[in-house]
């Protein structure tokens, strides 16, 4: 396409040259044929450019052919005068009304051209308009407006048509250089245009100048500027058009590399009308040509447009540096803060830690690390769902910094775990205590309210302990986090230097385990549930006890192997098995039936259908009574398939089963699964009770509890009664039940016939932790 534009350009070109001075006629008909025919396939070109495109691309190439096709209108009444009428074509004439539509399709049409860019953009195309305007206006009154101007016209509507064309020269030339300094993904399209606009430009100027020197006349060299224009136009058409049919995506693509890809040199184009305008001023003063006061008012408004334009400049510069460090400090933010609750990451926290070790390593600077876990998150997560999950973390956060020293770190590590780093010798475990204690309390979420404990690790440095590296300290938090895990729920664990990692624990204990559990060495301590009020035993609760090479094993560390090694169904059925036996026999030797004996249950066996058979084995064989028997569950069980929860739990009341909700207040069913279970009594979590002596606010707490466990129907046991104060407010309370250390230690059988008033059989007796 290129290549046929030229060698159009060029055949006009020859044929307009080539023609004999004695044939001045031949010369005409190229000229106003060739002209005539360039504008209208300008004209067809932009239509056809005009159907293929869409929105303001759409309209500028109408606004353009509708330009070329006035022009080519105005051809064909000067080819009249010409060709036909023979005579010389009047000035002004109806040439002349097509002849000026073009300048005013072409501005309207590069106007409405697409380019990328906001507001700030446009406002700066506006004063680069305004710069090339007054910037031409001094050349153009230099060169061809001035002469036209002093020429003057026999009359006025010839003057004002006269002084036409170089303005609107001036505008379509301004335009053009607009245009082309916008960014835009139709970059050569652009190009074209300016370049025909700027052909244009140079004929009508020349034509303007001639005509007022009166040495103009068809098939002037200067005529060919207006070929040129239409055959630049129609060029740009084509391309645009062809590229239109490329699809929309590749359009988009296009689009995305301009905006990445624009030249920078394109940015200087408006300035270079200046440059020009100050090149011929200056020319013309060297020469000894009056400096005109049209061209000083001129140049003096494109300088002041310049200076405006640089302070707009210098404005967005300010803006772009000032939007350059927010956007740095959101990258500070993103890169060494949690996004969800706005804490110190692991990176910052890690960094943090370096830097504690350094003061340590200087001034022997105490330090602390504590690491915090969530107790049963996931299961958060797996009821409530994600949502809630997130907002519950942010929940924790905020009563975290609450109740944490500005100087501490506090940074969220990842999922459901927490990190505090505290320096200047404060008790890390005070600290630690103080976390538990504020995520006690539920929290009141939008899907309702939920309770969620926390696991805390802690590992100190203080005095002249030799620093060890960061990794090591922080794995020493972990370790003793996962060793307050396996104690419980809401356990604090300092690190000592003995522990090791669980998963060696695992490795070490799992055969053993195995071993034990499969040979009967897992077995049954004892710890009574009694009347708060009156002291009489009224029931215990079964507890595994285990112990290797002789020494004792903690159940935190070998019940949760057990799970994790799959015979918990089989420990759990050992126990009750022990529990109906050992309850058999004090029934036997006390001679009634009042005494009760429960067991936990792990959750995995309340969605057994096959475990109700397997308990109503164990009772027939030691002819235990209904009612006597109470299974534990946690909330924990309910989380499976309602429907086969029902079915078990209701199996198990039809044998005489009770069942007893473990840990009341802490896990996450809602009411109305509990209601669809027949429990018979719920143990309130030993956390509830610790501070009822003490704190107001723990009292009113447990006593909604109490109230809330009564108007349900169902007996309440409060587990973890350690003193005389707190059964005296459970009293106080009228909490009927309790259990704990304030009554008895986990005991072997033996040492329990005293408590039972009957007579010691010949075995050993002891406490079993």
């Amino acid at each position: 396409m290129w290549a046929g534009a030229v060698l159009v350009l060029l055949t006009f070109a020859a044929l307009l040259e080539g023609v004999p001075d004695n044939a001045a006629h031949v010369a005409r008909y190229v000229d106003d044929l060739g002209q005539l025919v360039g504008a209208a396939l300008a004209a067809g070109c932009s239509f056809w450019a005009a159907h293929r495109s869409q929105g303001r691309l759409r309209r500028s190439w109408i606004a353009i052919g509708i330009g070329a096709a006035g022009w080519a209108a105005g051809e064909v009444v000067w080819s009249y005068y010409e060709l036909v009428d023979n005579t010389q074509t009047p000035f002004p004439s109806l040439a002349d009304v097509g002849y000026l539509m073009f300048p005013i399709g072409a501005v309207v049409g590069l106007w409405l051209f697409p380019t990328t860019g906001g507001r700030g953009i446009a406002l700066r195309r506006l004063l680069d308009g305004c710069i090339i305007v007054a910037s031409l206006v001094a050349v153009s009154w230099a060169t061809t407006l001035g002469t036209v101007v002093r020429a003057g016209s026999s009359s006025q509507f010839g003057f004002i048509v006269s002084l036409a064309y170089p303005l609107s020269d001036i505008l379509i030339v301004a335009m053009a250089v607009s245009v082309v300094s916008r960014p835009t993904h139709q970059r050569g399209v652009v190009v074209l245009l300016g370049a025909s606009l700027t052909a244009m430009a140079v004929a009508d100027s020349g034509f303007s100048y001639l005509t007022t020197t009166g040495a103009y006349h068809t098939g002037h060299p200067v005529d060919l500027g207006w070929f040129a224009a239409f055959q630049l136009i129609a060029l740009a058409a084509w391309t645009c058009a062809s590229r239109s049919s490329t699809g929309a995506a590749a359009e988009a693509d296009a689009q995305s590399q301009a905006a990445r890809a624009e030249p920078a040199a394109v940015t200087l184009l408006p300035y270079v009308p200046l440059s020009v305008a100050l090149a011929v001023v200056v020319l013309r003063t060297l020469q000894g040509q009056k400096f005109d006061a049209v061209e000083a008012v001129a140049l003096g408004l494109a300088i002041a447009i310049v200076l405006g334009r640089q302070y707009l400049a210098v404005r967005d510069n300010r803006g772009l540096l000032d939007e350059l460090a927010r956007r740095e400090q959101q990258l500070h933010q993103q890169a060494f803060h949690d996004q969800l609750t706005g804490l110190a990451n692991r990176a910052l926290f890690l960094d943090r830690v370096e830097h504690a070790l350094a003061l340590r390593l200087r001034e022997l600077r105490p330090l602390a690390i504590l690491f915090c876990d969530l107790d049963d998150f996931k299961a958060v997560n797996d009821t409530v769902g994600h949502g809630a999950g997130d907002e519950l973390l942010i929940r924790v956060a905020e009563r975290l910094r609450g109740v944490l020293r500005a100087g501490d770190t506090l940074a969220r590590l990842g999922g459901d775990e927490f990190a505090v780093l505290v320096e200047d010798g404060v008790d890390p475990v005070g600290v630690a205590s103080r976390i538990v204690e504020t995520l006690h309390f539920p929290f009141a979420l939008e899907s309702g309210e939920l309770a969620i404990g926390v696991s805390v690790g802690v590992t100190e440095l203080t005095g002249e302990q030799a620093n060890p590296t960061r990794d090591a300290l922080l794995a020493q938090a972990d370790i003793a986090m996962y060793m307050a895990k396996r104690r419980g729920k809401g356990q604090i664990q300092l690190y000592q230097s003995d522990m090791i990692l669980p998963d060696t624990a695992d490795l070490r204990l799992r055969d053993p385990l195995l071993r034990a559990v499969r040979n009967g060495a897992v077995i049954a301590a004892y710890q009574p549930i009694v009347r708060i009020d009156g002291g009489e035993v009224t029931g215990f609760e079964a507890l595994a006890r285990w112990s290797h090479d002789g020494v004792p094993i903690e159940p935190s560390t070998f019940i949760p192997l057990a799970a994790r090694i799959g015979i918990m169904p089989e420990l759990t059925d050992q126990m009750i098995e022990q529990a109906c036996a050992q309850l058999a026999d004090w029934h036997r030797r006390l001679g009634h039936h009042r005494l009760g004996v429960s067991v936990n249950v792990t959750p995995s066996l309340i969605n057994d259908r096959t475990f109700p058979d397997r308990v109503a084995a164990i009772m027939a064989r030691h002819l235990i009574p209904p009612r006597r028997l109470t299974l534990e569950i946690t909330e924990e069980a309910l989380l499976g398939d309602l429907s086969v929860v029902r079915d078990v739990t209701g199996a198990l009341g039809e044998i005489g089963v009770l069942l007893s909700l473990d840990d009341f207040g802490t896990g996450y069913s809602s009411l109305l699964h509990l209601q669809q279970i027949p429990l018979g009594s719920v143990k309130l979590d030993q956390r509830f009770i610790a501070n009822i002596d003490r704190d107001p606010a723990a009292e009113r707490f447990l006593a909604a509890l109490l109230t809330l466990g009564r108007d349900l129907g169902l007996m309440v046991i409060a587990e973890g009664v350690e003193r005389p104060e707190q059964a005296a407010t459970l009293k106080r309370l009228a909490c009927l039940y309790g259990q704990g250390y304030l009554y008895s230690r986990p005991m072997f059988p033996a040492g329990l016939d005293a408590l039972l008033g009957i007579a010691a059989l010949p075995s050993q007796v002891g406490t079993a932790g």
